[in-house]
Protein backbone atom coordinates (compact mmCIF):
# COMPACT_ATOMS: atom_id res chain seq x y z
CA UNK A 1 0.00 0.00 0.00
CA UNK A 2 1.23 3.49 -0.92
CA UNK A 3 -0.13 6.23 1.34
CA UNK A 4 -0.37 9.43 -0.70
CA UNK A 5 -0.82 12.95 0.59
CA UNK A 6 -4.22 14.45 -0.21
CA UNK A 7 -2.63 17.90 -0.54
CA UNK A 8 0.40 17.33 -2.78
CA UNK A 9 0.34 13.65 -3.77
CA UNK A 10 3.69 12.73 -2.16
CA UNK A 11 4.12 9.50 -0.23
CA UNK A 12 3.37 9.92 3.49
CA UNK A 13 5.27 8.48 6.46
CA UNK A 14 4.17 7.73 10.00
CA UNK A 15 5.15 10.49 12.44
CA UNK A 16 5.49 9.07 15.97
CA UNK A 17 5.26 12.51 17.58
CA UNK A 18 1.95 13.20 15.80
CA UNK A 19 0.48 9.68 16.02
CA UNK A 20 -0.53 10.24 12.43
CA UNK A 21 0.71 10.04 8.86
CA UNK A 22 2.84 13.03 7.88
CA UNK A 23 3.80 14.30 4.45
CA UNK A 24 7.56 15.05 4.39
CA UNK A 25 7.03 17.43 1.45
CA UNK A 26 4.25 19.79 2.56
CA UNK A 27 3.79 18.86 6.24
CA UNK A 28 0.18 17.75 5.83
CA UNK A 29 -1.00 15.27 8.49
CA UNK A 30 -3.70 12.62 8.34
CA UNK A 31 -4.99 10.64 11.33
CA UNK A 32 -7.03 8.47 8.98
CA UNK A 33 -5.46 6.05 6.54
CA UNK A 34 -5.60 7.78 3.13
CA UNK A 35 -6.49 5.86 0.04
CA UNK A 36 -3.53 4.57 -1.91
CA UNK A 37 -2.40 2.17 -4.58
CA UNK A 38 -1.76 -1.46 -3.65
CA UNK A 39 1.79 -2.74 -4.14
CA UNK A 40 2.24 -6.14 -5.74
CA UNK A 41 5.81 -6.37 -4.43
CA UNK A 42 7.24 -6.35 -7.97
CA UNK A 43 6.67 -2.80 -9.24
CA UNK A 44 6.43 0.57 -7.53
CA UNK A 45 2.83 1.60 -6.87
CA UNK A 46 3.76 5.23 -7.56
CA UNK A 47 5.99 5.22 -10.65
CA UNK A 48 5.87 1.63 -11.91
CA UNK A 49 9.61 1.04 -11.57
CA UNK A 50 10.73 -2.53 -10.80
CA UNK A 51 11.33 -3.40 -7.15
CA UNK A 52 14.17 -5.72 -6.18
CA UNK A 53 15.06 -7.67 -3.04
CA UNK A 54 11.60 -7.41 -1.47
CA UNK A 55 11.26 -11.08 -0.53
CA UNK A 56 11.61 -10.62 3.23
CA UNK A 57 10.53 -6.99 3.46
CA UNK A 58 7.26 -5.59 4.67
CA UNK A 59 8.14 -2.06 3.55
CA UNK A 60 10.21 -0.77 0.66
CA UNK A 61 11.37 2.63 -0.56
CA UNK A 62 11.50 2.94 -4.31
CA UNK A 63 15.03 3.78 -5.45
CA UNK A 64 13.65 5.87 -8.32
CA UNK A 65 10.87 8.06 -6.89
CA UNK A 66 11.70 7.52 -3.16
CA UNK A 67 8.11 6.58 -2.33
CA UNK A 68 7.51 4.34 0.70
CA UNK A 69 5.09 1.45 0.31
CA UNK A 70 4.13 -1.73 2.11
CA UNK A 71 4.71 -4.98 0.21
CA UNK A 72 1.15 -6.22 0.44
CA UNK A 73 1.73 -9.90 -0.54
CA UNK A 74 4.24 -10.24 2.33
CA UNK A 75 1.66 -8.92 4.78
CA UNK A 76 -0.30 -12.09 4.04
CA UNK A 77 2.66 -14.38 4.76
CA UNK A 78 2.16 -17.06 7.43
CA UNK A 79 4.89 -15.39 9.51
CA UNK A 80 3.46 -11.88 9.08
CA UNK A 81 3.24 -9.82 12.28
CA UNK A 82 0.22 -10.05 14.55
CA UNK A 83 1.39 -7.43 17.04
CA UNK A 84 3.41 -4.22 16.90
CA UNK A 85 4.89 -1.70 19.31
CA UNK A 86 4.94 1.65 17.47
CA UNK A 87 7.80 4.12 17.53
CA UNK A 88 7.31 6.80 20.18
CA UNK A 89 9.75 9.39 18.79
CA UNK A 90 11.39 10.27 15.48
CA UNK A 91 14.95 10.18 14.17
CA UNK A 92 15.82 13.70 15.31
CA UNK A 93 14.85 12.88 18.89
CA UNK A 94 16.74 9.58 18.60
CA UNK A 95 19.86 11.49 17.57
CA UNK A 96 19.58 13.74 20.64
CA UNK A 97 19.16 10.74 22.95
CA UNK A 98 22.26 9.04 21.53
CA UNK A 99 24.29 12.23 21.78
CA UNK A 100 23.20 12.70 25.40
CA UNK A 101 24.15 9.11 26.23
CA UNK A 102 27.61 9.36 24.63
CA UNK A 103 28.34 13.00 25.47
CA UNK A 104 30.40 12.18 28.57
CA UNK A 105 32.68 9.75 26.72
CA UNK A 106 36.08 11.35 25.97
CA UNK A 107 37.68 11.45 22.51
CA UNK A 108 34.46 10.96 20.57
CA UNK A 109 34.97 11.67 16.84
CA UNK A 110 33.53 14.98 15.67
CA UNK A 111 31.85 13.17 12.77
CA UNK A 112 29.82 11.01 15.17
CA UNK A 113 26.16 11.78 14.40
CA UNK A 114 27.13 14.85 12.44
CA UNK A 115 23.82 15.23 10.59
CA UNK A 116 21.46 17.46 12.55
CA UNK A 117 18.28 15.76 11.35
CA UNK A 118 19.41 12.26 12.28
CA UNK A 119 18.79 10.83 8.81
CA UNK A 120 21.87 8.62 9.15
CA UNK A 121 19.97 6.68 11.83
CA UNK A 122 17.93 3.74 10.55
CA UNK A 123 14.37 3.26 11.78
CA UNK A 124 13.67 -0.47 11.74
CA UNK A 125 10.72 -2.55 12.80
CA UNK A 126 12.62 -5.65 13.80
CA UNK A 127 10.78 -8.99 13.75
CA UNK A 128 10.58 -10.91 17.02
CA UNK A 129 8.97 -14.15 18.02
CA UNK A 130 7.45 -14.12 21.50
CA UNK A 131 7.29 -17.46 23.32
CA UNK A 132 5.65 -18.83 26.42
CA UNK A 133 8.40 -20.60 28.35
CA UNK A 134 8.19 -23.00 31.28
CA UNK A 135 11.22 -23.72 33.45
CA UNK A 136 12.02 -26.25 36.15
CA UNK A 137 14.98 -26.47 38.48
CA UNK A 138 16.27 -28.87 41.12
CA UNK A 139 19.01 -27.94 43.56
CA UNK A 140 20.87 -29.57 46.43
CA UNK A 141 22.96 -27.76 49.02
CA UNK A 142 25.07 -28.37 52.09
CA UNK A 143 24.09 -25.64 54.52
CA UNK A 144 25.05 -24.57 57.99
CA UNK A 145 23.15 -22.56 60.53
CA UNK A 146 24.95 -20.97 63.47
CA UNK A 147 23.35 -19.95 66.76
CA UNK A 148 25.31 -18.21 69.50
CA UNK A 149 24.29 -17.85 73.16
CA UNK A 150 25.98 -16.93 76.42
CA UNK A 151 25.95 -19.06 79.56
CA UNK A 152 27.69 -17.33 82.45
CA UNK A 153 31.00 -15.99 81.19
CA UNK A 154 31.12 -18.36 78.23
CA UNK A 155 29.78 -17.80 74.72
CA UNK A 156 28.66 -20.93 72.93
CA UNK A 157 28.04 -21.36 69.20
CA UNK A 158 25.98 -24.25 67.89
CA UNK A 159 26.54 -25.40 64.31
CA UNK A 160 23.58 -27.19 62.70
CA UNK A 161 24.37 -28.84 59.39
CA UNK A 162 21.68 -29.57 56.77
CA UNK A 163 21.40 -31.11 53.36
CA UNK A 164 18.83 -29.05 51.47
CA UNK A 165 16.66 -30.04 48.53
CA UNK A 166 14.95 -27.30 46.55
CA UNK A 167 12.64 -27.42 43.56
CA UNK A 168 11.61 -24.48 41.35
CA UNK A 169 8.88 -24.13 38.75
CA UNK A 170 8.46 -20.92 36.78
CA UNK A 171 6.59 -19.76 33.72
CA UNK A 172 7.32 -16.75 31.53
CA UNK A 173 4.97 -15.17 29.02
CA UNK A 174 6.01 -13.36 25.84
CA UNK A 175 9.75 -13.97 25.95
CA UNK A 176 11.05 -12.06 22.88
CA UNK A 177 13.66 -13.44 20.49
CA UNK A 178 14.79 -11.35 17.54
CA UNK A 179 14.26 -13.13 14.23
CA UNK A 180 16.59 -11.16 12.00
CA UNK A 181 20.06 -12.57 11.45
CA UNK A 182 21.67 -9.25 10.52
CA UNK A 183 21.00 -7.89 14.01
CA UNK A 184 23.56 -8.61 16.72
CA UNK A 185 21.66 -10.80 19.17
CA UNK A 186 23.36 -9.83 22.47
CA UNK A 187 23.40 -6.13 21.60
CA UNK A 188 19.80 -5.82 20.49
CA UNK A 189 18.58 -8.08 23.31
CA UNK A 190 20.20 -5.65 25.75
CA UNK A 191 18.43 -2.63 24.28
CA UNK A 192 14.98 -3.87 23.23
CA UNK A 193 12.54 -5.28 25.76
CA UNK A 194 9.04 -6.62 25.27
CA UNK A 195 6.50 -4.54 27.18
CA UNK A 196 2.99 -5.98 26.82
CA UNK A 197 1.27 -2.73 27.78
CA UNK A 198 2.81 -0.93 24.80
CA UNK A 199 2.05 -3.62 22.23
CA UNK A 200 -1.02 -3.28 20.03
CA UNK A 201 -2.63 -5.20 17.19
CA UNK A 202 -0.71 -4.89 13.97
CA UNK A 203 -1.67 -2.06 11.63
CA UNK A 204 0.38 -1.48 8.45
CA UNK A 205 -0.03 2.29 8.74
CA UNK A 206 2.70 2.30 11.43
CA UNK A 207 5.21 0.98 8.88
CA UNK A 208 5.12 3.96 6.51
CA UNK A 209 8.59 5.49 6.30
CA UNK A 210 10.48 2.73 8.12
CA UNK A 211 12.23 -0.50 7.23
CA UNK A 212 10.29 -3.54 8.38
CA UNK A 213 10.99 -7.22 7.88
CA UNK A 214 9.44 -10.66 8.18
CA UNK A 215 11.02 -13.19 10.55
CA UNK A 216 13.77 -15.00 8.71
CA UNK A 217 12.79 -18.36 10.22
CA UNK A 218 9.51 -19.79 11.55
CA UNK A 219 8.68 -19.96 15.25
CA UNK A 220 9.52 -23.68 15.27
CA UNK A 221 13.19 -22.94 14.64
CA UNK A 222 15.30 -24.71 17.25
CA UNK A 223 17.76 -21.82 17.53
CA UNK A 224 15.04 -19.30 18.39
CA UNK A 225 13.40 -21.63 20.89
CA UNK A 226 16.75 -22.40 22.53
CA UNK A 227 17.48 -18.71 23.01
CA UNK A 228 14.10 -18.19 24.69
CA UNK A 229 14.73 -21.22 26.92
CA UNK A 230 18.25 -20.02 27.79
CA UNK A 231 16.84 -16.68 28.87
CA UNK A 232 14.37 -18.44 31.18
CA UNK A 233 17.13 -20.60 32.67
CA UNK A 234 19.31 -17.56 33.37
CA UNK A 235 16.33 -15.82 35.01
CA UNK A 236 15.75 -18.79 37.31
CA UNK A 237 19.45 -19.01 38.21
CA UNK A 238 19.55 -15.28 38.99
CA UNK A 239 17.01 -15.81 41.77
CA UNK A 240 18.71 -18.88 43.25
CA UNK A 241 19.91 -17.09 46.39
CA UNK A 242 16.28 -16.75 47.55
CA UNK A 243 16.13 -20.52 48.00
CA UNK A 244 18.58 -20.59 50.90
CA UNK A 245 17.77 -17.47 52.90
CA UNK A 246 18.47 -17.78 56.62
CA UNK A 247 21.55 -20.00 56.50
CA UNK A 248 24.97 -18.67 57.44
CA UNK A 249 26.90 -20.80 54.97
CA UNK A 250 25.66 -22.53 51.84
CA UNK A 251 27.45 -24.69 49.30
CA UNK A 252 25.62 -25.93 46.23
CA UNK A 253 26.30 -29.57 45.45
CA UNK A 254 23.89 -30.15 42.56
CA UNK A 255 21.87 -28.10 40.09
CA UNK A 256 19.70 -29.02 37.13
CA UNK A 257 17.71 -26.24 35.49
CA UNK A 258 16.00 -26.67 32.15
CA UNK A 259 13.32 -24.84 30.20
CA UNK A 260 11.00 -25.40 27.26
CA UNK A 261 9.84 -22.71 24.82
CA UNK A 262 6.42 -23.53 23.39
CA UNK A 263 6.00 -22.38 19.80
CA UNK A 264 2.27 -23.22 19.74
CA UNK A 265 1.19 -19.72 20.75
CA UNK A 266 4.27 -17.87 19.52
CA UNK A 267 3.40 -14.54 17.93
CA UNK A 268 5.25 -12.62 15.26
CA UNK A 269 5.73 -9.15 16.71
CA UNK A 270 7.41 -6.02 15.33
CA UNK A 271 9.40 -3.97 17.83
CA UNK A 272 10.82 -0.51 17.03
CA UNK A 273 14.60 -0.18 16.81
CA UNK A 274 16.83 2.73 15.88
CA UNK A 275 20.18 1.56 14.54
CA UNK A 276 23.20 3.76 14.00
CA UNK A 277 26.10 2.26 12.08
CA UNK A 278 29.23 4.38 12.45
CA UNK A 279 32.16 3.31 10.30
CA UNK A 280 34.70 5.88 11.38
CA UNK A 281 37.59 4.44 13.42
CA UNK A 282 36.28 0.91 12.97
CA UNK A 283 32.75 -0.43 12.68
CA UNK A 284 30.46 0.52 15.56
CA UNK A 285 26.79 -0.38 16.03
CA UNK A 286 24.39 1.31 18.40
CA UNK A 287 20.85 0.06 18.93
CA UNK A 288 18.07 1.98 20.65
CA UNK A 289 14.57 0.93 21.65
CA UNK A 290 12.26 3.17 19.64
CA UNK A 291 9.75 3.39 22.49
CA UNK A 292 11.75 3.50 25.72
CA UNK A 293 15.02 5.03 24.47
CA UNK A 294 17.10 2.31 26.12
CA UNK A 295 20.24 1.63 24.09
CA UNK A 296 23.31 -0.53 23.82
CA UNK A 297 26.39 -0.52 21.63
CA UNK A 298 30.04 0.43 21.52
CA UNK A 299 31.44 3.94 21.37
CA UNK A 300 34.07 4.95 18.78
CA UNK A 301 37.31 6.60 19.79
CA UNK A 302 39.23 9.20 17.76
CA UNK A 303 42.78 7.93 18.12
CA UNK A 304 44.13 11.14 16.63
CA UNK A 305 42.52 13.15 19.44
CA UNK A 306 43.92 10.70 21.99
CA UNK A 307 47.43 11.09 20.57
CA UNK A 308 47.12 14.88 20.45
CA UNK A 309 45.89 14.92 24.05
CA UNK A 310 48.84 12.95 25.37
CA UNK A 311 51.32 14.91 23.25
CA UNK A 312 50.01 18.12 24.74
CA UNK A 313 50.21 16.63 28.23
CA UNK A 314 53.78 15.47 27.59
CA UNK A 315 54.70 18.94 26.33
CA UNK A 316 53.20 20.51 29.45
CA UNK A 317 55.19 18.12 31.66
CA UNK A 318 58.39 18.95 29.79
CA UNK A 319 57.75 22.69 30.08
CA UNK A 320 56.96 22.35 33.77
CA UNK A 321 60.13 20.31 34.32
CA UNK A 322 62.21 22.87 32.45
CA UNK A 323 60.72 25.66 34.54
CA UNK A 324 61.47 23.84 37.79
CA UNK A 325 65.05 23.13 36.70
CA UNK A 326 65.47 26.79 35.76
CA UNK A 327 64.24 27.96 39.14
CA UNK A 328 66.50 25.52 40.96
CA UNK A 329 69.45 26.75 38.88
CA UNK A 330 68.78 30.33 39.90
CA UNK A 331 68.41 29.42 43.57
CA UNK A 332 71.56 27.34 43.61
Amino acid sequence: MLYTCSACGASMVYGPEYHALVCPQCGNTSEKMPAGAVSDGKTCAACGAPLQNTENRLVFQCTYCRSWMTIDPNLQDQNAPKKIRPFAFGRKAAREKILDAFDHIPFMPKSFLAEADGEEIEAIYAPFWTYDVSAEGRYEYDAEEQRSYTAGDTTHTDHDVYHLYRGVEASFDNVPVDAMESLQDPTIDASVAYRPDDVTDFDPVYLAGTDAFLPEKPAEDEGYRRRAADWAVSSVLAKEDRLTNGYSEVRRTYADVHAHADETNAESTLLPVYRYLYKGFGDHKIYMDGTTGRMSGDAPCDRGRVLAHYLIEAACVLLSSAAVIGILGVLL
